[in-house]
C-alpha cells in the first residue's frame, strides 16, 4: 500500500473528500469515480483548470458522475438519512489506482504524487472514472 505521506496536501484533501462523497452517496466501496468527483470539485483545483483547457463541461461531467453514483447507491441509506456504514472497503481499481500514481510521479521525477498523477492514473487504470472522461472527450 502507498504512504500517504507521500502524497501532496491536495492529494491528500482528495483522497478524504472522495470519503466524503462515499458516504454522501451511501456507499462501501470507494472507487474511482468517488475520487474524481473529489478532484473535480476540488476549490481552484488544477484538475477542473485542465479539463476546462480540454474544453470539458465540468457541470456535465459533475452531472454524469452524480449520476453513475446515484445508480449505484448501497443499500444504506444516504448521510443524515440514518445509520453510516462503518466498514469502507477500496475496490482493486482504486489500489491500482494509487499504486499508478505512485509510478506516474517517479517516471516525472516527482518526489510526491499530486493531483495530477492521480487524475493520469485514473485515465490509465481505465474504467469507471475513466470511462466517463472518455465519453467527454478525454483520454492520455
Amino acid at each position: 500500500m502507498m504512504r500517504f505521506d507521500r502524497f501532496t496536501e491536495r492529494a491528500q484533501d482528495a483522497i478524504a473528500r472522495s470519503q466524503e462523497i462515499l458516504q454522501r452517496y451511501g456507499h462501501t466501496q470507494l472507487d474511482t469515480e468517488h475520487l474524481l468527483l473529489a478532484l473535480v470539485e476540488q476549490p481552484e483545483g488544477l484538475i477542473s483548470e485542465i479539463l476546462t483547457k480540454l474544453d470539458v463541461d465540468i457541470d456535465a461531467l459533475t452531472h454524469r458522475l452524480d449520476e453513475l453514483l446515484q445508480s449505484t447507491r448501497s443499500s444504506y441509506p444516504p448521510s443524515g438519512t440514518g445509520p453510516v456504514p462503518t466498514q469502507l472497503f477500496v475496490t482493486p481499481r482504486l489500489n491500482r489506482l494509487i499504486y499508478v500514481a505512485g509510478e506516474e510521479a517517479r517516471r516525472l521525477g516527482d518526489e510526491y504524487v499530486s493531483t495530477e498523477h492521480i487524475f493520469l492514473a485514473i485515465l490509465g487504470v481505465g474504467g469507471g472514472a475513466a470511462s466517463i472522461l472518455r465519453e467527454m472527450g478525454v483520454d492520455k
